[in-house]
């Protein structure tokens, strides 16, 4: 069975369609073949390829500049967008029962918190297609630098409001411009990198949101000390801070920004001929049909969308409960002072960083995405374990276990995180066409926001100090996200066989239509024009030379005779 699986995924690579698998083969170092990656991703990126007629040097030149106009500027705006909208984890522990608390000055009362923290993720929910489509028609370029303003701008406005029913409304608005920050950028890199370049790259991007927990941790105990200065509170100086500097660095980013491979004017015509050229078939491009009802049908047909969204939502629940909730944890269920729960919220989150750099580096470098996925989120398992044997048996605290060991595991809690980019990148590798992308990612990435909306409900209120429930609730989910991630491999051979048994080809048709008038720039086909028009002026030159040269020999001939 595994020979025929095997096989049969071979042929597929061979027509540019991405499978993946369990081997453990490969998964610590990579497999070559005459000293070059022979991996599925290789094979799949080298199929229907033309072949490079550009040196190694100079692709790795481009990549570099990508880096810098296209990486750095999307982490900037995840950074600032998760700042922006994760901070009431932070927020809310700032002068925590008294009336210069937000709960206190607002009349927030049991489950309002979590409704605060949760009614942002339904704006983004829906937002996500939308803004995808958005960016395609408009650019990063633009599209990024105007939702920036315009979180911002909510943002800062959450400051003035005086009551629950305000924070509810300012909240729900700031989804609407946020929403497109992470599908948005996934799609923009799915553009622009490789896939056996993307895993690094959406591991060094989604690291900002670990740093803009850490960071915003850190402006919350420092702002802590401003309370009552003017007036306002320690919460109301967090949003008018957090918020202005989106809207500042805005102009920077418009100017760091490019717009795609076919149109960059900040790229040189060689430098877009290989941006362009370098990619296989089922790439995403401007000149892909943006939207089209068929691809809508065609991904929420597939079985492979439903169990991405299932180990996905899984994971991004425990995560994005971690992140709201660690502070909180740390001070309710450990016993920290509301300064060391910040503190040391945001040394765990500063902790993550260089492993969301490394392990992506290594996916990417042995181009594994199955054991890459799965490991962290067993590594996670140990501290929602113990946690909830701690809860069972408050007893064990202090004689058993430390409370040092107890946040200590905190760090192994964090190990899901490093696990999203490596699925993002499976994800973005079996979608084929700028269509396929934006519903494709759009639907992944509904996971997190989904998940953001449930996770705010698992540590609630009244199940303090315990909270025996949502850690729980957290070991079912690591499971059932394990479990269906496992059988990806399956569903994408079965829909793949599917379409060539209907079709003939694996591929998505409207991918090889796409990918048909893709391949070269709108410059270079206006060059090829002019040497066209060039050569034709020639040749007409050159017959009219000859046609002048018989006249005279015609004319003199008689002479001769």
């Amino acid at each position: 069975m595994a020979k025929a699986f095997t096989a049969y995924q071979a042929s597929l690579e061979r027509e540019g369609i991405y499978i993946g698998g369990w081997t453990l083969r490969g998964a610590l170092i990579p497999q070559k073949k005459d000293g070059k990656h022979d991996t599925s991703e290789d094979r799949i990126q080298n199929a229907n390829v033309f072949t490079p007629d550009w040196s190694p040097e100079e692709e790795r030149k481009l990549v570099r500049k990508l880096d810098f106009r296209v990486l750095f500027p999307a982490c900037i705006i995840y950074f600032l967008a998760y700042m922006d909208r994760a901070n009431l984890g932070n927020v809310k522990i700032l002068g925590l029962g008294t009336s210069s608390s937000i709960e206190g000055a607002l009349g927030m009362k049991g489950s309002d918190f979590s409704w605060a923290v949760s009614i942002t993720y339904f704006a983004v929910t829906a937002g996500l297609l939308p803004s995808n489509i958005m960016m395609k028609k408009f650019s990063a370029k633009y599209f990024f630098p105007v939702v920036m303003v315009l979180w911002g701008v909510v943002v800062m406005s959450m400051a003035a409001c005086k009551n629950r029913a305000g924070l509810l409304a300012a909240r729900f608005f700031l989804g609407i411009p946020e929403s497109g920050v992470v599908p948005a950028c996934v799609m923009y890199f799915s553009m622009w990198y490789k896939p056996a370049e993307r895993a690094f790259r959406i591991g060094v991007f989604h690291s900002a949101n670990a740093l803009a927990s850490a960071v915003s941790a850190f402006i919350a105990a420092g702002i802590g000390h401003l309370n009552g200065r003017d007036g306002l509170d320690s919460w109301q100086w967090v949003f008018i801070i957090e918020g202005a500097l989106p809207i500042a660095m805005a102009p920077v980013l418009f100017l760091l920004l490019l717009t795609f491979p076919e149109t960059s004017t900040a790229l040189s015509e060689r430098e877009r001929y290989i941006a362009i050229n370098r990619f296989g078939r089922g790439s995403a491009r401007k000149t892909d049909v943006s939207w089209s009802w068929p691809a809508f049908r065609r991904i929420f047909k597939r079985p492979s969308t439903y169990v991405f969204f299932i180990s996905y939502v899984s994971l991004c629940m425990v995560a994005v409960a971690q992140a709201t909730y660690l502070p909180t944890i740390l001070k309710v269920f450990l016993g920290y002072s509301t300064t060391k729960s910040n503190l040391y919220t945001a040394a765990c989150n500063l902790s993550i960083i260089p492993l969301y750099w490394v392990w992506s580096t290594h996916s990417d470098w042995t181009r594994e995405r199955m054991w890459h996925y799965l490991l962290p989120v067993v590594a996670s398992v140990p501290c929602y374990a113990v946690w909830t044997y701690t809860s069972t048996h408050p007893e064990a605290r202090g004689a058993a276990i430390e409370t040092t060991a107890l946040y200590g595991m905190a760090y192994l809690g964090q190990m899901v995180l490093i696990s999203q980019p490596i699925v993002l990148s499976y994800r973005s590798s079996t979608l084929y066409g700028a269509a396929e992308q934006a519903v494709g990612v759009a639907a992944a990435v509904a996971s997190l926001t989904i998940a953001s909306i449930i996770a705010p409900q698992m540590y609630p209120n009244q199940d303090a100090p315990r909270y025996l429930a949502g850690f729980v609730g957290t070991l079912a989910l690591l499971v059932v996200c394990i479990i269906s991630y496992l059988t990806l491999p399956l569903w994408l051979l079965r829909e793949a066989n599917i379409r060539k048994k209907k079709t003939g080809h694996a591929m998505p048709l409207q991918a090889i239509e796409d990918a048909e008038r893709s391949m070269v720039t709108d410059a270079a086909h206006e060059f090829i024009h002019r040497l066209n028009e060039q050569e034709e002026m020639e040749m007409f030159a050159t017959k009219g030379v000859e046609a002048g040269a018989a006249e005279v020999q015609h004319v003199e001939q008689p002479k001769s005779i």
